[in-house]
Parts: structure tokens; sequence; C-alpha cells
């Protein structure tokens, strides 16, 4: 039996492409859901009280994890429309995770529409090129900041579907 405790958190996003895999019947619960939003909006409140140019990395780390774990498991968009009813937010065809999870946490008086979908274009950007081990905050930066990375990745979007 392999023993999966006390693995990073990206471990799981590498999970199904292993051979061994892992059956875990607890389910999912609305409470469990509570608590992970209620978490990342700690982590929106924590990077909000910073004066830190770089606070924000605190909340976007938080979103990325949660909406990973949740690919990981291929259980995304299901429970981010879930979260967006659990804030009385009706859920369209067009929610991304991402998207979804910083509309259920973040202040919408600070984070409008394109912020957000900026921000969710980062985290897919991230979520498609980022190795496990690398923090993103460090890949973000690395790749050149927040509206890099959102550009980068609509130009990936742009050229797959030319492709098409």
């Amino acid at each position: 039996m392999t023993n999966f405790e006390g693995m990073h958190s990206y471990f799981w996003l590498v999970l199904p492409r292993m051979k061994t895999t892992v059956h875990d019947n607890v389910p999912y619960t609305t409470q469990a859901l509570r608590q992970d939003l209620l978490r990342v909006r700690n982590a929106w409140d924590e990077s909000q009280a910073s004066r830190e140019r770089g606070a924000i990395y605190t909340y976007l780390t938080a979103v990325f994890e949660l909406v990973a774990w949740w690919m990981a498991e291929n259980r995304a968009l299901e429970r981010a429309q879930k979260a967006l009813r659990l804030r009385h937010i009706t859920p369209s065809d067009h929610d991304e995770p991402f998207a979804a999870i910083i509309r259920c946490t973040a202040d919408p008086a600070k984070v409008d529409k394109r912020t957000r979908s900026k921000w969710s274009r980062a985290l897919r950007y991230a979520l498609a090129y980022k190795l496990p081990s690398e923090p993103l905050d460090k890949f973000i930066k690395r790749k050149g900041g927040i509206n890099s990375c959102a550009a980068k990745f609509a130009r990936h979007v742009e050229r797959s579907r030319q492709s098409i």
C-alpha cells in the first residue's frame, strides 16, 4: 500500500496520471465546500490587510490550490457551480472554476469582472505550464507577472481556436 499522507498539495494534480489509484469514498459535503470557501475568503482578507505589493499572491495561491484539487478529482465545474449557488449567484454555462471561486470569495467592490477574468486566465496559464514544485507567485513573476500570464493564456486559446 502506498502512503500518500504528507504529500505536497500539487501531488494530487499528477495522481490521475499515476498507475496507482486511490479510491476515496468520503463525500465532499456542502459544509466542506463552505469551509474551503471560508479558507479562500480568509486568504483574501489577509491579502487585503497587507501593505506588501505581492500580497495578492496569498489569495491567488489559495484559489489556485482549491480549483487544482477539484480538477484533479475531475469535479471542478460541478463544485464551482455549487459554490456560486451557495453564494446565491446563479451559475451559467460560461462560468469557469477559477473565476467562479474568485467571484465567491473576493470583494466585488474591489474585483470587477475584468480583473476576475484576468486573474482567472493567469491561473489557467499557471495550471497548464507551472511545475508542481514551483510556488505560484514565483512562477507568475518569472513569466512576467499576472498581466503577462493572462495575455499568454489568451494567445494560447486564440491559437487553439485558429487550428480547429
